[in-house]
């Protein structure tokens, strides 16, 4: 099969300035000249002219002949043509057309023959990457179509090795090479040994797995109840092999073409957990403990591979990072076991429950709940672990203060605040009520808002609601604005949140809703397109460098056509329907619908929509407008999309900046030492001098932009010298961008800037936030007692890993206070009130030695030992307390 003949502008305009670029007799009548494509004759109103050297042919006719889609502007004399991935631009009287965003210089300019635009024949073909001949026996010009969709390639299939069924199979293959022509994939898996080809491939129903393009090599893992091609579900124990299939959309005539087969895999597994969903984690009583918090889980749909499930309550600061392999390292004491096979499974938990991290439960605290289904193997592998709860905070006293119930919905079309209503239940006792904050978080950072993100919410961007001794209906108002300053608009995912605010002045008193059901607003009329994606994909320093991805809307039949917007990013946030609906044509470039999703280069005349030319150095953002084919022109006859990532064009720089930047934190000391930052170098470095990571605190990350990061004179410098990723520690003395050290104080979000030897620098998207914590000496466990008269003898089991425990403080408390004794107060025993231990057993007299508060041990008094970790101040910062267990006892004179 041939590819695509990918012609450059630089090849183009060559081939449009040769002399004999179409020859033909002199005397040969123009009109007598035949144009074939694929064989069939074209034909078409307006003949084909004959200007000096030249054979000009009607425009529309062609391009239509060639399965392109035709736009004409009236108002510009502008035609702009469409196939596939490319895109041409002609004017009336022009001798400068576009192609893909690059200009080609025509000797023969386009023009208008009865309502006719003619323009050279040889560029029409060869625009569109077509193969164009004259043949001067038969006077006719012959054009022969290209392949336009070509194959996926190196398809792979492994086994997962954990459910047994389709769960298991990830597939991956490199797309195809033109998505353009490309309306999705699909994926088949074929018992290995068994024929299967393209005439299968078409007849084969729905025995399929769909794959959307994304303009990246796809990396597929199938569902549960993915078939073979006979129809079969997949399982354990059968080999198999995997085709991928590119369907063209209309441009590529909806003909497919199938890739070679996989190498054969065998599922294997069948012993992973199910894994339980929607946890809840509430706040039922007023003990200021563990009793007063209850989690409930919908159960695993299938609980035949469950011994049972763990409830871990993780501190709601730590919980971004708890993931499979924390749940499993987690101690027995720091979880609530729940047996399986209960319909609605819930638990109430209990004084003495503690967090993941050792520490007993109470008010004042985010806390948010997780549940993992444990292997009936045992294989810690195969336990499977929930997404988190909504954070909860214990309410600090008095009954339960939380509002609940947060539900929310699209009632207007006005494409802002004004379509967003709010309801929600009120706290059950209001008298410690002093307001009700409703909070609009997007929906991709609704899982990580807490408490102490409700907390640092500043006014302008919540709305306040009086309580009014009922349930509340908010509906929202034009300029609110979420949770990050943005406007409220169409497009965008939202969750919700309600604070309810104490009548007290400490944010201890306040306390967060559980979260909304996500939503998108949208007009009734029109649909939607998804949020844009933008890159810098040239090097002209103007509009012709901006690259536009964005998804189709779901239903384009009451659309006539999309609008691209280009906005400063400084103004992006300010930027809504109404001001789209301002933008002047001019300061927008306009799209036809095509049935597909969008990518399209801007040209060099692009203003932004306030009539600025595009240039260097600006940082933008897109908007894509829908706008309906209807006469009204009201808000419900368009609708606005999310807004694109930021790109700031580099000055005809050849170097890209980095992508896939994520940070982790990879160990506990406390300090800059503990993160690892990873990245994707730019391709092939060309022209880029160094690398910087930038650690920008989370709450200035937002507004950070190139001209900060260009003044950042505290960075981790990087050597440009290599390809793909980078993986580089911090060191302990690394600081952020404001110059202070980076500690276990605060969050962080980094960026990563290219510095080009131009000058034309790049910065990157920003990474994950990340928290780092204070590294504390593992606990000893098993802690047990043996007494005999006036003796009495402690023995422990030192934690698996003592790296940075210094020693141990053994001590004795009465049991009537055992219940509240802390790590604080351990600390602070010392003296004849605690024995000294590496590890061994210690033993405690009755009358010669004291207890933890210094009072002399008594005969027939109750003790509990408890054993303190005390850390060595380098490798562990904080000292860890042995679990408060029943090693009670007593001793005689």
């Amino acid at each position: 099969m041939k590819k695509t003949n990918k012609i450059s502008a630089a090849l183009l305009a060559g081939a449009l300035l040769m002399p004999a670029a179409l020859p033909h007799s002199a005397d040969a009548a123009a009109s007598n000249i035949k144009i074939f494509i694929d064989g069939v004759e074209l034909k078409s109103t307006q003949p084909p002219i004959a200007q000096g050297s030249r054979t000009l042919a009607p425009l529309r006719s062609i391009f239509q002949g060639l399965n392109a889609k035709v736009n004409w502007n009236q108002k510009t004399q502008t035609i702009t043509a469409y196939k596939g991935s490319n895109t041409i631009v002609l004017k009336i009287g022009s001798k400068v057309a576009t192609v893909n965003g690059q200009k080609v210089n025509l000797d023969v300019p386009a023009k208008a023959i009865k309502g006719n635009t003619v323009v050279p024949l040889r560029f029409i073909g060869e625009s569109l990457g077509q193969d164009v001949r004259w043949n001067a026996a038969s006077q006719s010009v012959i054009i022969t179509t290209t392949a336009e969709l070509t194959a996926p390639t190196a398809v792979t299939a492994r086994s997962l090795g954990r459910y047994g069924d389709g769960r298991d199979l990830q597939v991956s293959f490199n797309k195809s090479s033109d998505e353009g022509y490309v309306d999705h994939y699909r994926l088949f898996v074929v018992k290995s040994g068994t024929p299967f080809n393209a005439s299968m491939a078409t007849s084969s129903g729905n025995k399929y797995t769909t794959v959307l393009p994304t303009g990246a090599n796809q990396n597929v893992t199938l569902a549960a109840n993915a078939t073979d091609s006979t129809g079969e579900t997949l399982k354990s124990g059968q080999a198999y092999q995997v085709y991928a299939v590119a369907v063209g959309n209309t441009y590529a005539g909806g003909k497919i073409e199938l890739s070679s087969a996989s190498s054969a895999v065998t599922l294997s597994g069948g012993t992973a957990a199910g894994t339980a969903t929607a946890v809840k984690a509430t706040d039922v009583g007023d003990y200021r403990d563990g009793r007063d918090l209850t989690v409930s889980f919908t159960k695993a749909q299938d609980e035949t591979g469950i011994s049972g499930y763990r409830v871990f309550v993780v501190k709601t600061s730590d919980a971004a990072s708890f993931n499979q392999t924390s749940a499993n390292a987690v101690a027995a004491q720091n979880y609530t076991s729940v047996p399986k096979g209960s319909a609605s499974p819930s638990v109430t938990l209990t004084g003495q429950s503690r967090d993941t991290s050792g520490s007993l439960l109470q008010n004042g605290v985010p806390y948010t709940a997780f549940v993992m289904g444990v292997s009936a193997s045992n294989t810690p592998a195969n336990n499977t672990l929930s997404a988190g709860s909504a954070s909860v905070t214990l309410a600090t006293s008095g009954s339960d203060v939380s509002a609940s119930n947060v539900t929310v919905s699209d009632v207007s079309d006005y494409g802002d605040g004004r379509d967003l209503r709010v309801m929600f239940d009120r706290a059950a006792n209001e008298a410690n009520v002093n307001q009700y904050r409703v909070m609009v978080v997007k929906d991709s950072k609704a899982a990580g808002f807490n408490i102490n993100s409700a907390n640092a919410t500043t006014s302008a961007n919540y709305t306040a609601v009086n309580k009014t001794g009922s349930n509340l209906v908010q509906t929202l108002n034009a300029s609110v604005r979420d949770t990050d300053g943005d406007a409220i608009r169409n497009g965008v995912a939202y969750r919700v949140y309600v604070l309810t605010v104490g009548s007290g002045t400490s944010t201890s008193t306040n306390v967060l809703s559980g979260v909304s059901q996500p939503i998108t607003l949208g007009g009734n009329n029109v649909g939607t397109a998804l949020t844009p994606v933008l890159s810098d994909s040239g090097n002209s320093g103007d509009g012709r460098d901006l690259l536009v991805t964005f998804g189709r809307a779901s239903d384009e039949s009451g659309i006539s056509e999309y609008r691209v917007l280009v906005v400063k990013s400084a103004s992006a946030s300010n930027f809504n329907l109404s001001s789209a609906l301002g933008v002047p044509a001019a300061n927008y470039t306009v799209l036809p619908r095509t049935g597909s999703n969008q990518s399209t280069f801007l040209n060099s005349s692009t203003r932004d929509v306030n009539g600025e030319p595009i240039r260097t150095g600006v940082a933008y953002r897109v908007f894509v407008l829908s706008v309906g084919s209807g006469n009204a022109n009201n808000n419900a006859d368009f609708a606005l999309s999310g807004v694109s990532n930021p790109v700031t064009l580099s000055n005809g720089s050849a170097a890209v900046g980095v992508t896939d930047v994520t940070a982790a934190v990879k160990s506990m000391t406390g300090n800059a030492s503990d993160v690892e930052v990873t990245f994707t170098r730019a391709p092939g470095e060309t022209d880029v001098k160094e690398y910087r990571i930038l650690a920008v605190p989370s709450s200035q990350s937002g507004s950070y932009s190139l001209a900060n990061a260009n003044a950042a004179s505290s960075y981790t410098p990087v050597a440009a010298a290599g390809t793909g990723q980078v993986r580089q520690a911090l060191t302990a003395g690394s600081r952020d961008v404001n110059g202070n050290p980076i500690s276990n104080n605060g969050a962080y979000r980094f960026y990563v800037l290219t510095v080009s030897n131009n000058g034309a620098n790049l910065l990157s998207d920003r990474s994950n936030e990340v928290t780092l914590s204070e590294a504390g000496a593992p606990a000893a466990t098993n802690v047990r007692t043996s007494a005999s008269g006036q003796t009495v003898t402690v023995s422990f089991t030192p934690p698996t890993n003592s790296a940075g425990t210094a020693y141990y403080n053994v001590m004795l408390v009465p049991t009537n206070s055992a219940s509240a004794f802390t790590v604080g107060q351990a600390n602070n025993v010392s003296g004849a009130s605690v024995k000294y231990s590496t590890g061994g057993n210690v033993t405690f007299t009755v009358n010669n030695d004291r207890d933890a508060f210094n009072n002399p041990l008594q005969a027939g008094v109750q003790y509990r030992a408890f054993v303190l970790s005390v850390a060595d101040g380098v490798r562990a910062t904080g000292n860890g307390l042995s679990e408060n267990v029943n090693n009670d006892f007593s001793l005689t004179n």
